[in-house]
């Protein structure tokens, strides 16, 4: 694993999957429909680029429930979704993912790390991975894990845009993360520039 991974930049990523109202069917399994990236700069604070794509579905199909869910519909699949493979490597190009740790609200790296395991393609994303849902239960002190909207209101503020749409759900993290950083700072972390090694000694010279 390489430790040279950019601290000014991080990437919120947010994943919608076909899903049922009730059990997986036979012969199905969830699989990413939509895929979002929102790039956020650390010492600004600041949300920069972002980028939204829907996936074309191979092992499953659109149920009624997941439509009504994410907004998605089958018109847009046909007009609009793209194959896995394309869509990461649109998204690694993009964005220049290699070196910068990504974040989701959940364990969004699972079901990716699936889905390009059984298409035969490279996650675009590094092994730098956060899931901010567990890191803000933690820092609340609670076993249980909390949803992002809860999560939004113990900070004060409400969900912005459409529930379950992958770049909605992917800012509205965004601005969780931001918002436990200015506190953060607030509260006077505010490490120099010129440190020249992290805090476990690791230099790059």
């Amino acid at each position: 694993m390489r430790h040279d991974y950019r601290s000014d930049r991080l990437l919120v990523v947010d994943l919608e999957l076909t899903c049922w109202d009730g059990p997986t069917p036979p012969d199905e399994e969830p699989e990413p429909i939509e895929i979002a990236v929102v790039e956020v700069d650390t010492k600004a604070l600041a949300i920069g680029r972002t980028g939204r794509w829907l996936v074309r579905p191979t092992r499953s199909t659109l149920s009624p429930f997941c439509s009504e869910l994410t907004g998605i519909t089958l018109r847009d699949l046909a007009r609009q979704a793209r194959p896995l493979g394309e869509v990461t490597a649109t998204v690694a190009r993009t964005f220049g993912t290699a070196r910068k740790t990504w974040a989701a609200w959940g364990m969004d790296a699972q079901p990716l790390a699936e889905a390009c395991a059984r298409n035969g393609v490279k996650s675009p994303f590094s092994d730098s991975f956060l899931d901010l849902a567990q890191l803000f239960s933690m820092l609340a002190g609670t076993s249980r894990r909390i949803g992002l909207d809860v999560a939004l209101g113990i900070l004060g503020t409400g969900f912005e845009g459409q529930r379950h749409r992958a770049l909605d759900d992917a800012r509205n993290t965004a601005t969780i993360y931001m918002e436990l950083a200015r506190r953060l700072r607030r509260a006077g972390l505010e490490p120099p520039d010129t440190q020249p090694n992290d805090i476990t000694g690791y230099s790059k010279e």
